[in-house]
């Protein structure tokens, strides 16, 4: 027997059908019709939209018209044809499901083959004699929402802080429920690839298992699942990452099992985060042969090669321990987004939107993205795009917002999710943490559950917090076993204390906007170990709201449509809190609104990411190590959190991000004594940072300015420093600032031989009450950018190119007499038009 080379079939030419009314009723004789084109996965709203049968969701308020799609059951069918020679060719045929959304019973030619309940878990099912050369697959969806309202009749209710809390009992994204950035968008379809597998032996899985802790030697097991009732040959070969052959391994192979070969790698490439060092890809290409020397197949993965852990040390000179990452032994600041799922429909983004997304995220001088519980375990893509870019990558499971269920059926469940994802998971070098859920144990404090922290018995299963046994029993084991060399962590916020306790573990601090509603100047008190979420509210820019508001009269800040595309509660009064309590507002229209929350956000994580990076202070002193802005994006056009809008508009905010956590950079904060008789004395603290692993000489600059007559009170002799290598340096304490008529803004640069490396501003606050009179931004366009002066110090200059989109590298900042910006804009012509806004504009 020699065997044969696998053959594939993936399905496509998917149609679909309502199989239901929305009270339940089947529908006879429904119509099959065509879904997208050329697609080989789908879901139901797409197919929908892509037919007319349902306006654009995203427009107006055409989300209210398409909920009843989720009460409903949906059919999907795929037709294909098999030669019958290639039929009788292989001794096996295996359907593989890479996924279900979510509640779906699959027909095989009217024969019923699979079960399935978990959006998360991928299947195989042997059809060995059941294929014919023409054949149907068939799948029926149940609606999701009456789905999971049945289990809740039968388990009970959990607890919940967000949207419907009978999604808690399925295992499907919870976001589609709705949440406080999305119309509930419940979906239903093949999300993921199908195909037919025809083969008489198969390499069934690829995967390495790295041990790089040794920087001399990188110990490499790669492990080979083959599935075959004949003599093979298995050969694994490793590459370099330029690509030249380093080892060799074959054996003999009858049996279906596993394959081992050990490599140990001399003076290994490691992989380093961005900003950290170099992202070197080795690569293993495993071979399958048969006895006559004939290749049956080849399977070809990267691999990073590094050793990641999470340091929490006890303190010496504060309380609590420390909470960081490092990577091949050095030391990593982690500041980075949070990464919700990129679209309502997720088969209607793709590999494409993700690169964008990516180039984005690296573009803003970003580490780490933080893969949020509530959305998926997300697409191959994601996290190759992460290994080849040096993204690290906090990963949730798939919890999100709830106490959920522990009876053992939901617990098997999730086991073969968390198992699924992580045989996926495992080759991604770019993986630093596993975190358990998002925020559940604050469902249990505030709703006040059975929680004990000081109980470590690992079985809760009598609590009313059963999931418990999940975080602390199902999942460490899980990771242990299939991803050993990534840490776990229970959830996020969790530090095995109270989950606001911010001397331990992570935090997610939202005292400000939520909770008590904190000044955003104080964010230096509110600070933890790892802020792993906290955030501002703004609009996005106008040209988002002129692509997703139709009618023209509805565009000013308190109009329905305007408010239906915010779905933050209470978000009328909590924006008007922080703009009004801020920024002068000067026009009340969409526009001047627009500017005011964008300015207001862009100023707020500014103050966090500043304040809390101060706190890499070296060895022994790394009292913050990091700092993870709620949110990136959106998955729809909307007001959010977002820094950058869906249709990959950058805000304000997006750009003070990439500021503050740029390699090299300096942190002002202004001091206020209050004095006799309401009279102030105002000092500031001005300090570098440090991201590179080199210690950096530069001459700090310090100048004053009088905001209001633009005039220079005082400028500094330039002082040499030196910004220590992979910290923070402080360079002055209460420097005191020159009393003043008017107020005072303390401007700084850093330079180094003639050139300047980095400039930033520390103004008085609030914003407010300050008085910009005549001031004058002058623009010259030229090809790739602009170069913008100003007359005096100019606040939050907002740089728009009118007639089409174009990236523009920074924007949202200051400018200073005698220090021009040059604006990098690539692809922009000298002919393009633009529009230059800055606070207080007459």
């Amino acid at each position: 027997m020699t065997g044969n080379r696998p053959s594939s079939i993936t399905l496509s030419n998917w149609h679909y059908r309502q199989a239901t009314t929305p009270s339940g009723d089947a529908i006879k004789d429904s119509k099959w019709k065509p879904a997208r084109k050329d697609v080989t996965a789908t879901q139901i709203q797409a197919d929908l939209l892509n037919d007319g049968t349902i306006p654009n969701f995203f427009m107006d308020k055409n989300a209210e018209k398409v909920q009843w799609i989720a009460d409903v059951d949906w059919e999907y069918k795929s037709e294909f044809s098999i030669d019958p020679v290639l039929l009788k060719r292989h001794r096996k045929h295996v359907l593989q499901f890479e996924g279900l959304d979510t509640v779906a019973e699959v027909y095989l030619n009217e024969t019923r083959i699979l079960s399935s309940d978990n959006m998360f878990v991928n299947h195989e099912v042997e059809v060995t004699g059941q294929l014919l050369a023409e054949n149907q697959l068939r799948i029926y969806f149940k609606s999701a929402t009456k789905e999971s309202e049945r289990l809740e009749k039968i388990h009970g209710k959990g607890y919940s802080f967000i949207s419907g809390i009978s999604r808690l009992h399925l295992r499907k994204s919870q976001y589609g429920w709705g949440w406080d950035w999305a119309d509930p968008c419940v979906t239903a379809g093949p999300w993921k690839p199908i195909r037919l597998l025809m083969f008489d032996s198969f390499i069934k899985d690829n995967y390495a298992q790295v041990d790089a802790s040794d920087k001399k030697v990188s110990k490499v097991i790669i492990n080979s699942d083959i599935e075959t009732e004949e003599e093979v040959i298995l050969s694994t070969e490793v590459f370099d990452p330029e690509g030249q052959s380093i080892g060799l391994k074959s054996t003999f192979f009858y049996k279906t099992g596993t394959v081992s070969f050990n490599f140990d790698i001399d003076s290994p490439q490691l992989w380093y985060p961005r900003g950290s060092g170099n992202q070197p890809l080795y690569k293993f290409i495993t071979t399958l042969t048969n006895n006559s020397g004939v290749i049956l197949q080849s399977m070809s993965k990267n691999i990073g090669l590094r050793h990641v852990e999470l340091v929490q040390e006890q303190f010496e000179k504060q309380e609590g321990t420390s909470f960081y990452f490092k990577i091949n032994g050095v030391p990593v600041y982690c500041s980075g987004s949070n990464w919700i799922p990129g679209h309502s429909v997720l088969t209607m983004f793709t590999e494409e939107d993700y690169k964008k997304w990516f180039q984005i995220l690296i573009a803003g001088n970003q580490n780490m993205i933080r893969v949020w519980g509530g959305g998926i375990y997300e697409s191959e893509i994601f996290y190759s795009e992460a290994d080849r870019l040096g993204v690290l990558v906090w990963q949730d499971f798939m919890f999100a917002c709830g106490a959920y269920p522990g009876y053992p059926e939901f617990i098997e469940n999730v086991s073969k999710e968390v198992e699924c994802t992580l045989k996926r998971l495992r080759n991604h070098c770019c993986l630093a943490i596993y975190a358990g859920n998002n925020e559940d144990y604050q469902v249990a404090e505030q709703m006040k559950l059975e929680w004990d922290p000081n109980d470590h018995s690992g079985d809760y299963s009598k609590t009313n917090f059963p999931s418990r046994t999940i975080y602390e029993r199902t999942l460490p084991q899980l990771v242990s076993k299939y991803h050993s060399d990534v840490p776990y962590h229970p959830g996020s916020p969790w530090g095995g204390k109270c989950t606001s306790d911010p001397t331990v573990g992570d935090l997610h601090q939202w005292n400000v906007w939520h909770g008590s509603q904190e000044k955003y100047q104080d964010w230096y008190k509110l600070g933890g170990r790892f802020i792993s979420e906290f955030g501002m509210e703004a609009l996005p820019v106008m040209k988002t709201y002129l692509d997703c508001i139709t009618d023209k009269s509805e565009l000013y800040p308190q109009s329905s449509t305007v408010d239906f595309h915010n779905k933050a509660e209470g978000f009328e009064r909590r924006l008007a809190l922080y703009v009004i309590e801020n920024i002068k507002v000067s026009k009340m229209d969409l526009e001047g609104w627009i500017y005011a929350t964008q300015l207001m956000q862009s100023e707020c994580l500014s103050y966090a990411y500043k304040c809390w990076r101060r706190n890499w202070r070296g060895d022994g002193k790394r009292y913050t190590g990091g700092a993870i802005v709620w949110q990136l994006n959106d998955c729809c056009p909307i007001a959010s959190w977002a820094i950058v809008d869906h249709y990959y508009r950058p805000k304000l905010a997006y750009y003070a991000v990439k500021r503050e956590s740029a390699p090299l950079n300096l942190g002002l904060y202004r001091n206020v004594v209050e004095l006799p008789y309401g009279e102030k004395q105002y000092s500031v603290d001005i300090w570098g940072v440090n991201s590179s692993l080199n210690d950096q000489r530069a001459s700090l600059v310090v100048v004053f300015y009088d905001i209001t007559t633009g005039k220079l009170i005082k400028q500094l002799e330039g002082k040499d420093v030196v910004l220590k290598a992979n910290q923070t340096t402080e360079f002055y304490e209460k420097l005191e600032i020159p009393n003043s008529i008017s107020d005072i803004v303390v401007f700084s640069k850093l330079e180094f031989e003639g050139n300047t490396i980095v400039t930033a501003a520390d103004w008085p606050q609030p914003l407010k009450y300050l008085k910009f009179l005549d001031r004058e931004v002058v623009a010259k366009v030229e090809d790739d950018q602009i170069v913008l002066t100003a007359n005096k110090p100019v606040k939050g200059v907002d740089v728009t190119v009118t007639n089409r989109d174009v990236y523009l590298e920074d924007n949202g900042f200051d400018i200073f007499p005698m220090n021009p910006v040059i604006l990098k804009a690539p692809g922009l012509n000298s002919s393009d038009k633009i529009s230059v806004n800055y606070y207080q504009k007459l």
